[in-house]
């Protein structure tokens, strides 16, 4: 990717898309869908945009440090410590590498990220 221009993020010109079913379902059957529009070359930083399916999953150890804005739908996010942390349309938050969360989904979600992995 040339520095010298600018990435524009949208689903249909995505890079790469993915769908899943994502580790450690809790309850459900959440189906998520990854729509990566950036990569560096060195692969250390993605981004692009995600979206889950009604469902709850469990990330033991966060693989990146991600940067994520809800842009529809709802969650709730519960760490490990058992904290939760409701999050709709217009929250942006910030998840650290290798923390343990589970994601709890009514209906969607869907944000926008920026992961870098170290």
């Amino acid at each position: 990717m040339n520095a010298q221009h600018l990435t524009i993020f949208d689903p249909e010109k995505a890079i790469e898309i993915i769908s899943s079913t994502p580790p450690n379902v809790v309850e459900g059957t959440p189906k998520t869908t990854l729509w990566r529009c950036y990569w560096s070359e060195d692969k250390k930083i993605h981004a692009g945009f995600w979206r889950c399916e009604d469902g709850s999953f469990t990330i033991e150890s966060h693989t990146s440090n991600e940067m994520c804005s809800i842009l529809e739908g709802e969650a709730i996010v519960e760490m490990g410590d058992g904290t939760k942390y409701t999050l709709k349309a217009g929250d942006s938050i910030f998840i650290p590498l290798g923390i343990k969360n589970t994601w709890h989904v009514k209906n969607y979600v869907r944000k926008s990220y920026i992961c870098y992995l170290p």
